[in-house]
């Protein structure tokens, strides 16, 4: 029997490898295999499989309960199920887990050659709210 951990790691080291590899520049992972290590053991993660396929995941961080605030750490869907709304729903499902939990506030940062990315923050309703070394930082009030 494979371990759910492993099983899961596999799934989206496949996918993210994809997507980092492929030159855009838009993702970018020092070492893979430590940040979904990372992931798995800090994060909150969301998937979307299909017949052991998966087609997306969202992680998040609901650990900041001093602040109320929550923090999306990585969204990634298959270039193939693209304009399928999973991207909006893995997002709108932390939001509302975040919200449950008791969290204010969700935060994002986003690269800022990834048009795409920004424009889906905003589409969500988060707001630009400055940037720091690399990124750019968007904000939702929950």
């Amino acid at each position: 029997m494979i371990e759910q951990g492993s099983y899961l790691k596999s799934k989206i080291f496949d996918l993210m490898n994809m997507l980092v590899n492929d030159e855009s520049g838009l993702f970018e992972v020092g070492d893979l295999d430590s940040y979904i290590d990372k992931l798995i053991e800090k994060a909150c993660i969301i998937t979307i499989m299909e017949q052991d396929v998966l087609h997306g995941f969202l992680a998040y961080y609901a650990n900041d309960y001093n602040n109320k605030v929550g923090f999306i750490s990585m969204l990634i869907v298959d270039p193939s199920t693209k304009r399928m709304g999973y991207g909006r729903r893995l997002v709108e499902f932390a939001l509302k887990d975040l919200t449950l939990k008791g969290f204010e506030k969700c935060r994002t940062e986003v690269n800022a050659d990834n048009i795409k990315a920004v424009n889906i923050c905003k589409r969500l309703g988060f707001t630009y709210v400055g940037k720091n070394d690399i990124y750019l930082v968007f904000e939702k009030q929950l």
